[in-house]
């Protein structure tokens, strides 16, 4: 990473409340504020909310309009920072997220881990081990210091490549909505996601408040860079306002995510108690809709283990089911597998299959 300025924190604005900022920035805290609020409603009320901080513009921008919103959210702020050791100069990075802690008085918690070994060791790419080794990271700090969620820097443009990237897996609806602003399952939240990356900008702008820039962001052999470099500002040239566009679209998701979940799980609670959690029985697979038969697959599967299943493999299980093929076994990502017996449809988890 790199200092896209230099830390001039002489010059730096630390406001204390929304009062001392611009009618604009105001505006965008209260934005945010009112998203914030809205996804920490379930999360537990006490403990605090543990910032990622990388120091990149993204997280920076959290941090700053988390402290000015700590207070009229009702809660303290925590910051967590992994060492990837991948850059001679990821010890800058460092010191850069430890003394801006330092300056906002909030508590500061580092590790290092060796990426590249992780990656080799592990047989995952570079992306995939740090992705992993930051989480694991953060989930290990929340349970130390009892924090009510994790708050990461995910932006608008962020859900904007995200959707790109799922529709070009074969992801389904509502899955093609994109990343969820709250993960309850690892208390994760993403307050900006709804924020242009360019708000964040400007008001790291407007408050002279520096940030690093990580060279690798730009290395396309990464396809979210090519997403993100290349494809992405396509679709802002032939619709100017396609980030608005993609927020809909998760909205839309969202309201259609639960919608499902509520039907499937009406449809489990109406079908008889089987004694194997795994298994579909024909009988509550006749009384759903296709559209519905393909969510309580999802969730079979997904309730397995890791591995999402792509909305393909889906209807290949439904046309499998339909058609009667007794003995038909299909594939799901992370080893589980379905297969079409004569009362309905049995999932295996690795562990089942072992078994």
């Amino acid at each position: 990473m790199k200092t896209i300025q230099e830390p001039d924190w002489e010059n730096a604005v630390i406001p204390h409340g929304l009062q001392e900022l611009s009618p604009w920035a105001a505006r965008l805290c209260l934005a945010v504020e009112r998203f914030a609020r809205q996804l920490l409603k379930d999360a537990p009320q006490k403990g605090p909310l543990l910032i990622a901080l990388s120091g990149g513009p993204d997280s920076m921008a959290l941090i700053m309009l988390m402290n000015l919103l700590a207070g009229r959210l009702g809660f303290t702020l925590a910051a967590a920072h992994l060492d990837h050791g991948l850059r001679p100069e990821s010890i800058e990075d460092v010191r850069f997220c430890k003394n801006f802690c330092r300056r906002l008085d909030i508590p500061f918690h580092l590790a290092a881990v060796d990426v590249g070994k992780l990656a080799h060791e592990t047989h995952t790419g570079i992306e995939d081990a740090g992705r992993k080794a930051r989480y694991a990271w953060f989930t290990q700090v929340s349970e130390e210091i009892s924090a009510c969620a994790v708050a990461t820097g995910h932006q608008l443009d962020d859900l904007a490549a995200d959707q790109l990237m799922r529709l070009m897996r074969g992801a389904g609806w509502p899955a093609l909505g994109g990343m969820p602003a709250w993960d309850p399952s690892r208390r994760l939240v993403r307050p900006l996601l709804m924020t242009p990356k360019a708000d964040l900008i400007r008001f790291l702008q407007e408050l002279r408040i520096p940030w690093r820039e990580d060279a690798s962001n730009a290395q396309k052999r990464f396809t979210r860079n090519r997403v993100r470099l290349d494809i992405l500002p396509l679709f802002l040239k032939e619709n100017p306002g396609y980030l608005e566009t993609c927020a809909e679209l998760w909205r839309q998701a969202a309201m259609d995510r639960e919608h499902w979940e509520q039907c499937a799980v009406e449809a489990e609670t109406a079908a008889p108690d089987p004694a194997d959690p795994g298994f579909l029985p024909n009988a509550m697979l006749h009384a759903s809709s296709a559209a519905l038969r393909l969510r309580l697959y999802k969730r079979a599967v997904e309730a397995l283990g890791p591995g999402q299943p792509l909305s393909g493999a889906l209807r290949r299980l439904d046309q499998a089911w339909q058609t009667r093929a007794v003995g038909k076994r299909l594939q799901f990502p992370g080893g589980k597998t379905a297969e079409v017996t004569h009362g309905g449809i049995q999932f295996h988890g690795v562990d089942t299959l072992e078994g």
